[in-house]
């Protein structure tokens, strides 16, 4: 009678040769497809961002990372397939971006002012959900020691918080 704990190391550890070859080679086929999509889609690093492009990157993860290890529910057909129709329609997307303003204000977020003329713009820190004390820290990391330095602050599209200082 086997054991829970021999039938666990008989299925998922002592795996036969023919899957282990077959988990890599999948791999090195979906990481040369990685690459592909990766230098298709530009040169954008994960700060730079938006959300859509971010919840894009996430999706395409998932889909690719599937048939490297469910090597019989998924074929590496089915998961290019899908790759390439997701990032046909980023694709379309961005280039419908780069023309449309308003298509653009739907899809990718605005950049939110935190601060006007050295006094904070309440409405803004709400909206980007960032408090006093994230700020301020965030004011120290650029040098900035008085929120009377700042002319103008930002929350940008790509999550970063930008800063003006006053000319003095």
């Amino acid at each position: 009678m086997i054991t829970f704990l021999e039938q666990f190391l008989n299925e998922a550890i002592l795996s036969s040769p023919e899957i282990i070859f077959s988990v890599i080679l999948r791999t090195l086929i979906v990481t040369l497809l990685i690459l592909t999509i990766i230098r298709w889609l530009g040169n954008k690093g994960i700060g730079q961002l938006n959300s859509f492009e971010l919840l894009i990157i996430i999706g395409i993860g998932s889909i690719i990372g599937d048939p490297m290890v469910y090597t019989e529910e998924i074929s590496i057909p089915q998961a290019i397939s899908a790759v390439v129709i997701i990032v046909v329609i980023f694709k379309g997307i961005d280039y419908v971006t780069s023309r449309s303003k308003r298509f653009t204000r739907i899809l990718v977020a605005q950049p939110v002012q935190l601060v006007k003329d050295g006094k904070y713009v309440v409405s803004g820190l709400k909206k980007a959900r960032i408090s006093d004390d994230e700020f301020k820290s965030l004011m120290r990391l650029n040098g900035i020691k008085k929120l009377d330095e700042v002319k103008e602050s930002y929350l940008e599209m790509n999550g970063q918080v930008s800063f003006i200082r006053v000319e003095r």
